[in-house]
Formats: structure tokens, sequence, C-alpha cells
């Protein structure tokens, strides 16, 4: 029983990237990456407002996308920080919400591989797919044909080294957000009288 779709010679299914275990391994930590930076944010927000992660993590969530949530955390910080913070926060923030589009874009897309193309992985978005399944009773041979063109067209292939330097940007960011919030705390610690002695 099939478990996924081939398109010329490119096979999106629930094994492709077994045939690709370095490319697997980085979409894996750019995926893990991803959910540190979240958790990181979520501690920001709570750091911003004086509340406890957990609670800053509960409005968040009341949050549908992504986007929505680091764009909350951004006005917030944008409310809550002096002028001094305010600008290269913001800018923290816009660089997060630029890469969680990029993120998105991996990893609400199907990957597949080509025997052919070892060095490659492709991509495909799940809407591309979806109109395989819908379309596929309706068409005779030669619109299936043209329809498989058109969903080839939307396919991308994907190199290591594209993987690396988006996993490298974000682990970049994560390194950012992690200096804000230490920077968050430290600042918070010497409002709240605390002395920096070594």
């Amino acid at each position: 029983m099939p478990t996924g779709l081939s398109i010329e010679n490119v096979s999106f299914d629930v094994d492709a990237l077994k045939a690709r275990p370095q490319h697997a391994a980085v979409l894996g930590r750019i995926f893990t990456s991803w959910s540190l930076l979240e958790g990181t944010i979520a501690g920001l927000l709570g750091l911003m407002i004086h509340a406890d992660e957990r609670a800053a993590l509960a409005i968040l969530q009341t949050f549908k996308t992504n986007y929505a949530r680091v764009e909350a955390v951004r006005k917030v910080g944008n409310e809550m920080l002096g002028p001094a913070f305010q600008e290269e926060f913001d800018d923290l923030m816009k660089a997060v919400l630029k890469y969680s589009t990029e993120r998105n874009a991996i990893a609400h897309n199907l990957w597949g591989v080509d025997d052919n193309e070892i060095d490659l992985v492709y991509r495909m978005p799940i809407s591309a797919m979806s109109s395989v399944v819908v379309k596929a009773s309706k068409l005779n041979t030669d619109e299936m044909l043209a329809h498989a063109a058109c969903i080839k067209a939307q396919m991308k292939a994907v190199s290591l080294s594209e993987l690396e330097q988006l996993e490298q940007q974000g682990q970049q960011l994560l390194r950012r957000v992690m200096k804000e919030v230490t920077g968050k705390m430290f600042r918070q610690a010497l409002a709240a009288g605390y002395s920096a002695t070594v």
C-alpha cells in the first residue's frame, strides 16, 4: 500500500528522508532550535511583564501562529523596554519573524528524494499533495500529466549546504535571543537591588 506520492522519480513518503540521514539530521536541528527559540521568547515575555514563564507561555499559546506569538512579544517589548533597548529589541524580533517564515516554509512541506540525486532533497507544499488527491479521480490521463507538471513546478530541490545555512541562521538567532534574555534578567536583578559582585 503506497504511503505517499512519486512525481518524476521524486518520492514523497514517510521513509523518504531515511535515504538522506544528514539532511534529516539538519532538519531535526532546525526544528529543535526553533523550539528552543520559542521557549526562550516565552521566558522573555514573562520577564517583560514580570510574570511566571508558565503564564507567559499560556498567553502565547492563545495565538494561532508562530508569527503572531513573536509579533505579540515584539509589541510588548516595544511598550515595556526603555528607549535605549527598543531599537535593538525590535530588530531582534523582526529577525525572529523573518526566520519563522523560512522555518515554516520547511516545516509545513513534504520532503522527498530522488535516488539519482544523492546530494539533494526535495520539498513540496502540502497543498500540492492535497490537490493531487482531490483532482486525481476527476482528470483524464493528459490532464493528470499536465497537473503533475504544475506540481513539479512547486517542488524545490534543497542541498545539504542550504539546509546547513538555515540551521546556522537559527542558531545565531537563538544565541541573540538568549543574550537578550540574559541581559534582561541582569537588568532586572540590578533594578531590584542585587549587586554584581565577584
